[in-house]
């Protein structure tokens, strides 16, 4: 059963602990709404007291409720038996007629004659049916990759590239016009001299006053220009070895002056590494400066060289010996 009761008080929350102190004997106690929160005023003038409505709840209509359900459960699961068995037709008895059984005469049948065992010869050992070989499963065959048409070739060193007239024209006139394009004043001079087997000097040299803005940092310019001189030689030579065909693009003699500083600097690192006694990492190079540092570390005895990274980071590793060491 719920009852609500109206409380007062100064604040809300004494309120509250009024209501709890009075009613709590009763049954459960829930705030149900504040009615006015109260104020305090100024020195006790202009004070409202706090109201609050509370419902107080004993449980005992909860308990009725429960048992007036159960009461009709149970009525209703009678009302289903009776109806069940009313519906149920009634069962007719049954007159068993018994019939006296004949016992039946056991007929002995004659045990069956035990057969003589044939002779083993040698020709009732063949009438066995020869077994048929299994057959052997077929391994699955190889692809085998399909011939060219192109005889095999081997590939070509660095010391075996020729470059003939022809194709050196075709790197000469892509770098004048590359040249010219991107607005720099310039000549492109290369050697067309002839040799006893018809082929001219690898090297083309560009020359000029915007010559040397061309090279860039550490030669980077210069071989970007270069790379894209050989590519175009690549798709216009008619030559059954055209990737293999290159030419050397230099700059103000820029290419011996670089091959120097770097067998230098190889020299540098590796007596810095025989006296600290342990390994030196230069700085990433491309892989014509590499062969530089790896061809002048092999000169000096009690040091190696070695590369790690990847693509443009790629770099030496300059190692001591352990026969040195010890």
């Amino acid at each position: 059963m719920r009852l609500e009761y109206i409380v007062k008080a100064k604040t809300v929350d004494e309120a509250y602990r009024k209501a709890l102190d009075r009613y709590s004997a009763l049954g459960d106690i829930t705030m149900e709404k504040i009615i006015n929160p109260g104020k305090k005023g100024f020195l006790g003038i202009g004070a409202v007291m706090a109201e609050i409505l509370v419902i107080v709840d004993d449980g005992k209509e909860d308990r009725l409720a429960k048992e007036a359900k159960k009461a009709e459960k149970a009525e209703k699961t009678e009302k289903t038996a009776v109806a069940t068995e009313q519906r149920k037709p009634k069962a007719q008895p049954v007159v068993a007629e018994k019939q006296e059984k004949k016992p039946q005469q056991e007929v002995k049948k004659p045990a069956p004659k035990a057969e003589k065992p044939a002779p083993k010869t040698e020709k009732a050992e063949n009438t066995e049916k020869p077994q048929a070989p299994k057959p052997e499963k077929k391994k699955p065959q190889e692809k085998k990759a399909p011939k060219s048409s192109r005889p095999e070739r081997e590939p070509l060193k660095n010391e075996d590239i020729k470059v003939t007239e022809q194709e050196k024209l075709l790197a000469m006139n892509f770098l004048k016009t590359f040249i010219s394009d991107i607005g720099f004043k310039c000549e492109v001079v290369g050697d067309l001299t002839k040799n006893e087997e018809g082929f001219v000097p690898r090297l083309v040299t560009v020359e000029g006053e915007d010559a040397r803005h061309l090279i860039g940092h550490h030669g980077e310019t210069l071989d970007a220009i270069q790379y894209l001189a050989n590519l175009c030689l690549a798709r216009k030579s008619d030559s059954d070895h055209k990737e293999y065909v290159k030419v050397i693009v230099d700059i103000e003699n820029y290419r011996a002056k670089r091959e120097e500083t770097l067998r230098a600097l190889a020299r540098k690192m590796a007596s810095k590494a025989l006296d600290k006694g342990r390994s030196i990492h230069l700085d990433p190079m491309n892989s014509y400066e590499r062969r530089i540092i790896h061809s002048e570390v092999q000169k000096i005895d009690g040091v190696s060289t070695h590369s790690v990274g990847y693509d443009e980071n790629r770099k030496i590793v300059i190692t001591v010996d352990k026969k040195k060491t010890n």
